[in-house]
């Protein structure tokens, strides 16, 4: 069996949004979580931007388009799209 892959503070935080989504091959996630594990520096860094991107979702959520511009929006994309296939 493989040994794990270890990582640098470097490559964990260029990697940290990726891990936040989930978006890092099982592999490249085991190695930072366990540098997260054992790195103070950057598993601060990790709730920083844990809690910045919860924030931000959180405000997001709150100020939803109104339906009727939402609606006007898709009205006008569509307008566009047929348009773009007449001419």
């Amino acid at each position: 069996m493989k040994p794990p892959q270890t990582i640098d503070c470097h490559a964990a935080a260029t990697q940290l949004y990726e891990y936040l989504d989930g978006e890092l091959t099982a592999e490249v996630e085991a190695a930072v979580r366990g540098h997260l594990a054992d790195c103070a520096v950057c598993f601060k860094l990790f709730e920083f931007e844990q809690a910045y991107l919860a924030f931000l979702r959180a405000r997001t959520r709150a100020r939803a388009a109104p339906d009727h511009l939402r609606r006007q929006v898709f009205e006008s994309v569509l307008y566009d799209k047929d348009r773009t296939k007449s001419e």
